[in-house]
């Protein structure tokens, strides 16, 4: 399934908390209906809501575990595609429960049941791995979701002395959230996805017929019976075509218009009907030619960047992120000295965080999921922000559920996107 085949349509829990519902629905596929948050008083179960949904969706020994504590008797995910995870216990709101997974090709679901004694002893997870019914659940599970990234409210904290000798925590996706610990380290991150995009890009293109074969072609191919001022003519419309389409690449050194633009200055210094511009026209063609091949293989990669960089620069003020395939991302201050990541601000980290966790997540259409976006965040940057992070991920299908007790985070969307808790009477 791609990216858009995975979306979620529905979330719904019953008894968060014991007493508390959510229902979520994502109306439609557009790229307008992405987001929803939710809206509680403290101690409706919010963070506990969106601790369910995450471990629901990313299949794991620890996933499991940590469902085992969170307070809720049942949910259950509806993907557009076809196909649920559900999570429902026969009593009470914690301990053992049982988990199944309806695919849209299967004519039978997978079950699993979990207790918290499955989780006795250092090898466990071992245990695990050797269970037939854990490896279908997560086989199932993984056909129907990409997984999610989990932002809590705790998102730059260390990790605790306890959870690091133990290898775990009750989140359910302690991994990803340890290399979230730095932002440094996702910053590491990010740089690697989008030069692995650029170099992605001019492989593809790579694949393609090589320039001097081209040439070699087109010189056998002998004489073309084009007058010398019409081959300028073409060479010159050539040439300011690449120059604007190939120069926003150049701003991330992802190709070099150095040599077009030395061949247009030799071109406009040579009388217009030079003898030789025929000559010169079957020679450059394909050149120009692979170029353009170039420019439009790696389009693509130079909008991600650009999406990025844009996205973090349109919030800084005195500093500024740049990114070149050659020195990957660097910060700078208004003096144009370099700054390291863990020497900004808290709201400025906070922010790098949400923003790169948003652009990695257009990679394979994750769910994102965050607790409090406004920790640490000023007033307009709150209001700011959620377009942001859905403009920053409209490569990819990714969907957001939030929670926020801003108001000036929930006067960036519409009042139709914003989810209430129910409660048992």
């Amino acid at each position: 399934m791609t990216g858009s085949d995975l979306r979620i349509r529905s979330i719904k829990a019953d008894g968060v908390l014991n007493d508390f519902g959510y229902f979520v629905e994502f109306a439609s596929a557009s790229d307008d209906d992405r987001m929803r948050l939710i809206y509680a008083p403290n101690g409706r179960g919010k963070t506990n809501f969106l601790k369910a949904v995450s471990a629901v969706v990313q299949p794991s020994p620890e996933s499991l575990q940590s469902l085992i504590e969170i307070p809720l008797a049942q949910l259950n995910i509806e993907f557009a595609a076809g196909g649920s995870i559900a999570v429902t216990r026969k009593k009470g709101v914690t301990g053992a429960f049982a988990a199944t997974v309806r695919t849209p090709d299967a004519r039978t679901p997978c079950r699993i049941t979990v207790d918290p004694t499955d989780f006795a002893g250092r090898l466990y997870r071992r245990v695990w791995d050797d269970r037939d019914d854990y490896n279908a659940y997560a086989t199932a599970v993984s056909r129907l979701s990409s997984g999610a990234i989990f932002i809590g409210d705790d998102r730059l904290a260390p990790p605790s002395d306890d959870a690091r000798e133990a290898g775990r925590v009750e989140s359910p996706n302690y991994p990803a959230r340890r290399r979230q610990r730095t932002v440094s380290r996702l910053l590491e991150t990010v740089e690697r996805m989008l030069t692995q995009s650029a170099f992605a890009s001019l492989s593809r293109e790579r694949e393609q017929a090589g320039i001097y074969a081209q040439i070699t072609r087109t010189t056998l191919q002998g004489s073309q019976s084009i007058t010398a001022t019409a081959a300028r003519t073409q060479l010159e419309t050539q040439i300011e075509r690449l120059l604007r389409d190939g120069s926003p690449l150049e701003k991330y050194r992802l190709l070099s218009m150095r040599q077009v633009r030395e061949i247009s200055g030799q071109i406009s210094n040579a009388r217009s009907n030079h003898s030789q511009f025929p000559a010169l026209h079957r020679i450059l063609t394909p050149y120009f030619a692979s170029l353009e091949q170039q420019i439009e293989s790696l389009a693509p990669a130079q909008e991600l960047i650009d999406t990025y960089v844009t996205s973090v620069n349109r919030f800084l003020d005195r500093k500024r992120l740049e990114f070149t395939a050659s020195d990957g991302i660097r910060l700078h201050g208004r003096d144009g000295r370099q700054l390291h990541p863990e020497n900004l601000s808290s709201g400025e980290r906070h922010l790098l965080l949400l923003l790169s966790n948003a652009i990695l997540a257009t990679a394979e259409g994750q769910l994102m999921i965050i607790d409090e976006p406004e920790l640490s965040l000023g007033i307009e940057w709150q209001r700011d922000l959620l377009p942001e992070l859905l403009r920053c991920s409209q490569s990819g299908a990714v969907q957001f559920l939030i929670a926020s007790h801003s108001v000036q985070v929930m006067s960036s969307v519409d009042r139709s996107t914003i989810v209430r808790p129910s409660e048992a009477m």
